[in-house]
């Protein structure tokens, strides 16, 4: 049988099947009271004014409020453009699918005003999505954004679902018209080397492949023989966004951006396939991502937060769900659909989370409980599969790393679904603890060299990187002694995230019940500093803490640290801003959700410093 890659035809085999099995049925006519209740609300319209973001249901980010003008309107209505054409991006298709599986007039009226309002929008993504804190190019252009691939993902899927025949031709030839001018900017923005990511030819980056996308989507949908110079340049950059993030699967920016952008991805890469061209839907990366994401899921509720990962906190029961039943249906992964049904509570009301249902699930076996990626730099594990299992993530360093923080040697542990280690996780981009709290060294369970703190005004990108504070985009290589089901033994090098150092070595051994993390720092020749290090406990209450010269117990629940070093010890405790317990949404404006975390340093400057933390789980047993 050849794979469908149609999403007509996939929804076609849906529709008969679900004449066929009520459970089927019970799951259409849900989908389609989804739809029906879209109908409740205002067309999604574009706005022109500041004053106006929020009406029409679009979205004012938040970095927009303290910019001056211009710079405030200009950002503000670019990134409104972001929100209103991912919101579409996810409604239209939802609706037209509905209208699809039933006929329904009312279904069609919608979808063809809210695409007659869309044809409007040109272009799809305003300029000054770059102006955040900086200024537009002097021709007042930065070029297409993200708002520009979802946008016409929008259309094309529409367009697909619905049938060109079936809108009026009006509708249809503005959009056309439309998507026409689309192309013409994107292929100007890569051969002017307009935007910041085609001028340093960052292919792994979000920003390179949601326009590339919109680029791919756009001449398949007015024929790629038209367009061919276009098509060609827009399937490039595709593959070579692909080819930089290489076979592993590994997602270059953390999940929040993979759950983002690998719809982009897939989405260019089965229109490509619909169309006759496989070479992006058999690409190794495509193929192994799903797996790479699944490793996310950690026991207890918890996932691996590493990079700017927002959405990935406990409590997020919608995390990686739409991606997932992508990669089941556009890639026909059988990793994914695994992943889907018993790691995220199974499909979503998304258009592949619906046609997923169909999927035929074969017999398989659970996915690997560990994984060692060369090019996210990180070591996961996990007892097993179990909620109540106990889990283990360790970061190492990349100099292609992209939104990732001050974490080189990072350790998070969770005893049988209990958190125990953490990281603060990330917060909205404009929470103003962002870089100071979270970001930063101060957000990680890493070393700090000396007691300066982080300015309370963060860098312009947001990580500190004055003395004693650890550096991004650096090289921090993990050697792995030992990972197999029992546990591991690995020793991350992260002395080239420190000018003041010559090595810091850390240690990690664990199995299911214990966690041992043995630090070795030394600094450059005549050089004495505090030696400091942080670790973010999976717990609000303050523990109980026995200190005496080099050693220090800390207890708290069934959780154990025994802490040892051959420098005097201090110890304190300090309530920290956490993302990682407990999830907020993007707009949420309630004040920080805190956690304790505990502050080990040397009682005086010092040359050099060992110190381990032993951590046992007493009766802790799942």
């Amino acid at each position: 049988m050849q794979p469908l890659y149609s999403w007509a035809d996939h929804l076609d085999v849906f529709k008969d099947a679900a004449r066929r099995s009520s459970t089927l049925a019970r799951i259409r006519d849900q989908q389609v009271a989804r739809a029906r209740q879209i109908l409740k609300q205002p067309l999604v319209r574009r706005v022109y004014r500041y004053e106006d973001i929020g009406r029409h249901r679009t979205w004012l980010d938040g970095r927009a409020i303290p910019l001056k003008e211009p710079m405030h309107t200009i950002f503000a209505l670019a990134m409104s453009d972001h929100g209103t054409n991912q919101l579409l991006a996810n409604e239209l298709p939802l609706l037209a699918s509905a209208a699809r599986l039933t006929g329904d007039p009312r279904l069609a009226r919608r979808i063809n005003d809210q695409l007659h309002e869309m044809a409007s929008w040109s272009p799809l993504q305003r300029p000054g999505w770059c102006a955040f804190g900086d200024r537009l190019p002097p021709d007042g252009k930065d070029g297409n954004w993200l708002a520009t691939g979802t946008g016409v993902r929008a259309i094309a899927d529409t367009l697909e679902i619905m049938g060109r025949n079936n809108l009026p031709a009006a509708t249809v030839a503005r959009l056309d018209q439309l998507l026409a001018a689309e192309i013409v900017s994107i292929v100007d923005d890569w051969r002017s080397r307009r935007p910041w990511f085609v001028v340093a030819r960052n292919t792994v980056t979000n920003q390179w492949v949601l326009p590339t996308e919109g680029l791919v989507l756009a001449c398949l949908v007015l024929g790629r023989e038209r367009h061919a110079d276009a098509y060609r340049l827009g399937t490039a950059n595709l593959l070579a966004a692909l080819n930089a993030h290489g076979p592993e699967g590994a997602f270059a920016e953390g999940i929040h951006y993979a759950d983002f952008t690998m719809t982009s991805l897939m989405s260019a890469a089965r229109a490509m396939a619909r169309d006759g061209d496989t070479r992006a839907i058999r690409h190794p990366f495509l193929r192994n991502f799903p797996r790479w994401a699944a490793h996310h899921f950690q026991p207890g509720g918890l996932f691996i937060n590493a990079f700017d990962a927002f959405g990935a906190a406990r409590g997020n029961r919608t995390l990686l769900r739409q991606t997932l039943a992508l990669a089941a249906v556009c890639l026909q992964n059988r990793d994914a659909l695994w992943a889907l049904d018993t790691l995220t509570g199974g499909p979503d009301p998304s258009l592949a989370g619906l046609i997923s249902h169909v999927i035929p699930r074969p017999r398989q076996r659970p996915l690997p409980l560990f994984a060692a990626y060369k090019r996210a730099a990180r070591v996961n594990w996990r007892s097993g599969w179990e909620d109540d299992a106990t889990g283990v993530w360790i970061r190492g360093g990349h100099p292609r790393d992209c939104h990732d923080h001050q974490d080189r040697g990072h350790v998070n542990f969770v005893a049988h679904g209990e958190p125990v280690f953490i990281e603060a996780g990330t917060p909205a981009y404009h929470n103003p603890r962002l870089g100071v709290d979270y970001a930063s060294g101060r957000g990680h369970n890493v070393l700090q060299v000396g007691l300066s703190e982080p300015p309370a005004k963060p860098a312009k990108n947001g990580r500190h990187t004055q003395p004693g504070w650890q550096k991004i985009h650096v090289t921090a290589p993990m050697r792995i002694r030992r990972l197999d089901r029992r546990g591991g033994d690995l020793t991350v090098d992260a002395t080239a995230g420190y000018d003041d150092l010559q090595p810091w070595l850390r240690r990690i051994q664990w199995d299911q019940d214990t966690l041992n993390v043995e630090d070795q720092v030394c600094l450059k020749p005549d050089r004495k500093e505090i030696i400091l290090f942080r670790w973010h406990l999976g717990t609000n209450r303050i523990p109980r803490l026995q200190l005496s010269g080099t050693t220090a117990t800390v207890a708290w629940k069934h959780i154990h640290l025994q802490i040892t070093s051959d420098c005097p010890l201090k110890a304190s405790f300090e309530m920290m801003p956490d993302h990682t317990l407990q999830y907020r949404k993007w707009d949420d404006t309630r004040p920080d959700h805190l956690h304790t975390c505990l502050v080990v340093r040397t009682g005086a400057p010092a040359h050099q410093c060992r110190m381990s933390v032993q951590v046992t789980c007493r009766g802790m047993t799942p």
